[in-house]
């Protein structure tokens, strides 16, 4: 893999990497929340669904408004929903199936509130669709819901407000995919709706419905996640269960035969965390692996390979892994220590480019405040041996910085000099960091 392809990734990590709370990816996006409570967002922005304001794609993270109480967020396919820490429901990017919620069917760029509601609890997202649940148990739906039946109120017609699903009082947990929904309720019974062509419902059969049906009469059902055409679900006994289409092993059972009724991957007892992705499946374990199978279209499950894997294939050796998210085209996951990763495409810096292992980079020595990187080059880029440092204005450098690919700081020069010898350095991709004026500066380059 060439060194630039991996650099595209590295640099899409430049702000504080081990201070993230929690992260949501789609196929255009990713989201995330820092522990300060602030909102981030990179990846395509032509709707609006990064919410900074403008339709400019970002390769790197920016702030997305002023706000420190955001909650929690979940990236749709071209719009993004969230929650502050008051309970308030916030959305923005592409509404023409009333995604959005706000009774309109007018983008928005920016975050805008959906009613004065100050009691939501859990959102869950797809392409043109969006469920919830507020405190009291109760469970909504708006968005795109023709042909399918997605949002569960029994009809095919799109809602642009929410619309409460049945009257019940007691569901726990909801994810919704493309074309499908699955819940749990607080009794641990599991509920599915919409489409039901490829057997992603899990009950034996390949009918539609336009309403909650129970799937079996079991109750020791934890979580559940919903991918295009699959649907994976966790029990209370830490046992994974997959359904549906099947055809790059995304269902982890060794095959890549569909099914239509629930069927356990493995024997395992301990998994903890589950991720359907489009066409793919990610898994962590109590122990802090990471596991993936599926579909591996540029590294999606970042395993070092592109090739699929009809079995739950570990990650890597790493035991600290917490929470993932995972997409079409990427896959992002939170570590204990606060961390984030991404691997996968990275089609939104350059077509074609990706990681086919997880990449990140520790915040020590990163930057919280950039200046503009038109004031801010450095040359010979690649170099093999020295690395020149130019701003566009008289600047004072107080210190200079190199870090590997892994987040290890390897060179340090402290003083007003312009330049930095990388002689002895390994051949690979770098991230200098300049200080200069209280402020870190980053830039990429590759060492020959």
């Amino acid at each position: 893999m060439k060194y630039s392809v991996l650099l595209l990734l590295l640099i899409c990590f430049k702000i504080n990497a081990q201070c993230w709370k929690t992260v949501s990816t789609s196929s255009l996006t990713t989201l995330a929340i820092k522990n300060d409570g602030t909102l981030w967002g990179w990846g395509y922005n032509f709707n609006g669904q990064l919410g900074d304001g403008t339709t400019t794609n970002r390769t790197s993270p920016v702030q997305i408004g002023n706000s420190s109480d955001w909650k929690m967020v979940s990236a749709g396919q071209v719009f993004t929903l969230a929650i502050k820490d008051n309970g308030t429901l916030w959305a923005w990017g592409y509404n023409l199936e009333g995604q959005l919620g706000d009774g309109t069917f007018v983008n928005k760029i920016v975050p805008t509130q959906i009613g004065t509601a100050t009691d939501w609890k859990q959102i869950s997202t797809a392409y043109w669709t969006a469920m919830a649940i507020k405190n009291n148990g109760t469970l909504w739906g708006w968005g795109q819901n023709y042909m399918y039946g997605q949002l569960g109120d029994g009809t095919i017609i799109n809602r642009n407000v929410p619309t409460q699903i049945g009257i019940a009082t007691d569901w726990l947990k909801v994810s919704v995919g493309s074309t499908h929904t699955m819940a749990v309720k607080n009794n641990h019974t599991l509920w599915v709706w919409g489409n039901n062509a490829y057997g992603q419902f899990g009950n034996g059969n390949n009918t539609n419905s336009l309403v909650p049906i129970q799937n079996g009469t079991a109750a020791d059902w934890e979580d559940v996640s919903v991918g295009d055409y699959h649907s994976i679900a966790l029990k209370t006994n830490g046992t994974v269960y997959s359904t549906g289409s099947n055809y790059d092993g995304r269902l982890g059972d060794g095959t890549t035969n569909s099914r239509n009724t629930l069927v356990q991957i493995g024997n395992d007892t301990t998994w903890q965390s589950i991720s359907a992705g489009s066409f793919n499946t990610i898994c962590i374990k109590n122990n802090g692996t990471l596991w993936g199978c599926g579909d591996n279209y540029n590294g999606l499950l970042g395993d070092g390979t592109t090739d699929d894997k009809l079995i739950l294939t570990q990650i890597g050796t790493e035991t600290n892994w917490k929470f993932s998210s995972s997409c079409q085209w990427h896959t992002v996951a939170l570590k204990t220590d606060d961390s984030l990763s991404i691997w996968g495409d990275n089609l939104v810096a350059i077509p074609d480019s990706f990681s086919l292992s997880p990449m990140g980079i520790n915040c020590t020595n990163l930057s919280e405040e950039e200046y503009n990187i038109a004031t801010f080059s450095i040359y010979p880029n690649p170099t093999q041996s020295v690395l020149n440092i130019q701003f566009s204005t008289a600047t004072e450098i107080q210190k200079i910085s190199i870090v590997d690919i892994t987040g290890k700081k390897v060179l340090e020069q402290t003083g007003n000099f312009t330049q930095i010898n990388v002689q002895n350095l390994a051949q690979g991709l770098y991230i200098v960091s300049v200080l200069t004026n209280g402020k870190i500066i980053n830039h990429k380059f590759v060492k020959n």
